[in-house]
């Protein structure tokens, strides 16, 4: 007989979730209650990596009803596809990186600026409970019937190790696009993105950010984007620097950089920097989108100083400059 997909409660995998990633490291660590037994089986059910990184879990939503059930197995009409990213998780972390809580209202605020910046994502949103604000993203790779789609990573398609920081570049992302033949709008898509990751500091730009689908007909086309979030630590060996180069260069980047890159893919200059004034534009309005989500001040500020505003005033300042010399 099928399996029954029953409702999960996000407020028990987030406890277990947490339970796990603080004990793991105990080889006595155990549960005992049938309470905690009954949500480790969820825990399996819905494919959270409470085991592994940062804690996550494969759901299916009722938007009506608010119902959560596993996105591992089939559910009735109503639902759709959805990966939820735990907030408020102890020693939940993704190489340096840890997520202090309050991180999914962060990704929620870069996801409101990434779509003002006018790159292509799926749904998000925030699900609260528990004074909790979990990171709630709506899969591509998923028809709305609940079928998969072929999705494929940069790194799968290319036999690329993510682990090598620094040992690939957005150049060969876009070479990869044009041997896909995917369509002129899509390269201009990446380019977006990498302005967006480079101007916004999403410093964890490893090869497996970058998806293409297939569709039945073998044709391939470039995934919408996701894990659009602020990564930086500049005293980690992981994310001081961006882990896919440009130009050569994983920092200190300039507008000519951005240029290059836009070149390889076939862009005009002229267009590039529509692009490029385009993402400035939606990053300059970080106070605002990260006031929408909730993000607080204090935050907000620090990551506002981080942001890499100058690439566009520096080309200001170098084209005054060159008309002037040229008078």
């Amino acid at each position: 007989a099928p399996t029954t997909n029953r409702s999960v409660q996000v407020e028990k995998l987030v406890r277990l979730s947490n339970q796990v990633l603080t004990e793991r490291a105990s080889p006595t660590g155990q549960f005992t209650s049938e309470d905690d037994k009954e949500v480790i089986q969820d825990i399996l059910r819905v494919g959270t990596s409470a085991g592994g990184a940062r804690a996550k879990a494969i759901l299916a939503w009722n938007e009506a009803t608010g119902e959560f059930r596993s996105g591992q197995l089939e559910s009735d009409s109503g639902f759709t596809q959805w990966i939820v990213k735990f907030d408020g998780i102890s020693n939940n972390k993704d190489k340096e990186l840890a997520d202090p809580q309050g991180y999914g209202l962060i990704e929620y605020a870069y996801s409101l600026m990434a779509k003002k910046a006018g790159i292509n994502m799926t749904r998000c949103r925030l699900h609260k409970e528990g004074g909790r604000a979990h990171f709630m993203t709506q899969r591509f790779d998923r028809t709305e019937k609940g079928g998969k789609l072929h999705m494929q990573s940069l790194s799968a398609l290319r036999h690329y190790d993510f682990n090598l920081a620094g040992a690939y570049s957005y150049e060969q992302a876009i070479q990869t696009m044009k041997q896909l033949q995917l369509p002129f709008k899509q390269i201009e898509e990446q380019l977006r993105r990498a302005v967006f990751n480079v101007i916004a500091r999403n410093q964890d730009d490893h090869v497996k950010n970058i998806a293409f689908l297939m569709n039945r007909d073998g044709e391939w086309e470039l995934s919408p984007a996701f894990d659009v979030a602020y990564s930086y630590n500049p005293s980690g060996a992981w994310t001081s620097q961006h882990q896919m180069s440009i130009n050569g260069k994983r920092d200190d980047f300039d507008l000519m950089d951005l240029l290059a890159l836009a070149n390889i893919g076939g862009i005009k200059a002229r267009r590039a920097r529509e692009i490029v004034s385009q993402v400035d534009m939606a990053v300059r309005d970080w106070k605002e989108h990260a006031s929408e989500a909730g993000v607080s001040k204090n935050v907000t500020n620090k990551i506002a100083k981080t942001f890499r505003l100058y690439i566009t005033s520096m080309s200001s300042a170098k084209r005054r400059r060159d008309r002037y010399s040229s008078q």
